[in-house]
């Protein structure tokens, strides 16, 4: 089995888990946002309509949290988790990029 899908899922999971329990430390929550947007950045060029659910997770978690997205852009444990994952995405082969996009919620 190819790695892009325990990615997929372990992002899935992630997403999901933020927007289902409350965050503890606030890089959990930055380290969530880049992620999210990350995948939702890589995937909009690919498959326009597997962003939407990403979408709709990361709205749901800043509106129930309270999330302040402009503070959270600004620091290093979004820019890292957000440039590691989007360069992880980008260095799998195409088809794989696709399928981890259409799989990653």
């Amino acid at each position: 089995m190819s790695t892009h899908f325990l990615h997929a899922a372990g992002a899935a999971a992630l997403a999901l888990a933020t927007a289902a329990a409350p965050l503890g430390a606030a890089a959990a929550a930055e380290q969530v946002v880049g992620g999210i947007e990350a995948v939702l950045f890589v995937c909009a060029s690919i498959d326009a309509k597997s962003v939407k659910p990403g979408q709709e997770i990361l709205q749901r978690a800043v509106e129930q949290r309270k999330l302040d997205l402009a503070a959270i852009r600004k620091s290093d444990a979004y820019r890292s988790t957000y440039n590691a994952e989007v360069n992880r995405l980008l260095a799998l082969p195409q088809r794989e990029r696709l399928s981890a996009c259409q799989s990653a919620w």
